[in-house]
């Protein structure tokens, strides 16, 4: 235990890491192995990204028994987001903005692919009178108010969080922090109930922030789903406020395994103020080891040079949790991974769901088959025990027994 919290009861968080409807599987294990252990009415802080931010705010949202919420997880599941978002788009409103604003930006990108010409002979003109590069019109970038993943925001909304805000999770327990991309200047955007912001803007005040705006910004994967494009009015150290246009895109591309806002190194004063951990259990629902096929491709490359980069990012991320911990900055740390090497697992039940069996399965929010979810949700719940009782013993001998409200 850190020296800090040595006299009293040690703050715990957990991180549910990234990876769509295989990650809500996987997390649900989890969350129901720390049930079973009796430390989820312990947990303090719950740090997630995309997927991973789905079923945490099911989580701080939902009333009533771990069961009951664990049932509608796997409603939820079973539905998936694909299909109710198509039908949300074609019979809502928010699907004919969509359509409207990129009709818009299709126009407005034909304009100016015409106007190129005008373009290059002014951009000529001032580079020869000497007029410096800031003193020239600067270019207005038009703003994406709709788009797939506003519908995917209202298909969150409708069928999870009904009109919820932040605000409305402020006394929960733990508290929710979902873990999104700022693009415009590379840095994690937070989302919590008291306030959100990220370091390079400051804070806004979240009061009129859906739960289902800072579900979809930290979920929205880049490839598929265009970027959130907001303005906040944002409040400074020194005092000051002002207006800033943020691009929000998955929390995934800056830190997938939500462990961002949990180190406790972290000045509160910066972005927000998130308690921070003596334990970190961080709960991963990544591949194991990667063996690509030959890269002889452009995109190939490029694809490949992405998870590279990706996957060095994560193994920074962990290595810095056992850092942190061997220089007492962290009285533990808890890993359960779903790509977890078998073998190395000395408590593994008899009929432990193997990782080859479940590491296949994609990243996406389509429907997943009841047997999907009792493998993915029962690899996570095993893999938490058999980790807990192999490496943090002391985290759940002379526990109570859990308790029956999420």
């Amino acid at each position: 235990m850190t020296a800090s919290n040595a006299e009293s009861k040690p703050i715990i968080a957990v991180s549910l890491s990234g990876g769509g409807a295989r990650a809500m599987a996987f997390h649900l294990g989890c969350l129901r192995a720390l049930n079973k252990c009796g430390l989820l009415t312990d947990l303090d802080v719950l740090s997630c990204v995309s997927g991973g931010s789905v079923i945490g705010a099911i989580y701080v949202t939902h009333d009533g028994s771990f069961e009951s919420f664990e049932n509608e997880v796997r409603r939820t599941l079973r539905r998936g987001f694909v299909k109710p978002s198509i039908r949300i788009a074609l019979t809502s409103r928010e699907g004919l903005k969509a359509v409207l604003c990129r009709l818009e930006l299709a126009v407005r990108s034909l304009l100016r692919l015409s106007m190129a010409p005008l373009s290059w002979i002014s951009f000529r003109l001032f580079t020869l009178i000497g007029l410096a590069k800031e003193q020239r019109m600067p270019r207005s970038v038009p703003r994406r108010t709709a788009s797939r993943t506003t519908i995917l925001e209202e298909t969150f909304d409708r069928f999870l969080f009904h009109g919820q805000e932040l605000k409305d999770i402020s006394d929960r327990k733990p508290k929710f922090v979902a873990v999104a991309t700022e693009l415009r200047t590379g840095t994690a955007f937070y989302f919590s109930p008291e306030q959100s912001g990220c370091w390079r803007y400051g804070k806004v005040n979240p009061d009129r922030i859906r739960i289902a705006r800072a579900v979809v910004a930290s979920a929205a994967y880049p490839l598929l789903l265009p970027a959130l494009d907001d303005a906040y009015i944002f409040n400074s150290r020194d005092g000051s406020s002002r207006t800033e246009r943020v691009t929000l895109t998955d929390g995934g591309i800056y830190d997938n395994l939500g462990l961002a806002p949990l180190w406790p190194d972290r000045h509160p004063a910066i972005s927000v103020s998130i308690p921070k951990p003596d334990i970190i259990i961080a709960c991963r629902a990544g591949y194991g080891l990667r063996l690509g096929a030959p890269t002889v491709t452009f995109w190939g490359r490029i694809i490949s040079s992405f998870y590279t980069t990706f996957d060095r990012a994560q193994n920074a991320a962990l290595n810095r949790l056992y850092d942190l911990r061997d220089a007492g900055r962290l009285s533990a740390i808890v890993l359960p991974y779903l790509g977890q090497a078998d073998e190395r697992l000395e408590n593994a039940p008899s009929d432990l769901v193997k990782r080859e069996e479940v590491d296949a399965y994609p990243t996406n929010f389509n429907a997943m088959s009841d047997v999907w979810i009792d493998r993915l949700s029962k690899r996570g719940e095993q893999v938490t025990l058999a980790v807990l009782r192999q490496h943090n013993p002391e985290l759940v001998e002379n526990r109570g027994q859990p308790r029956n409200s999420s």
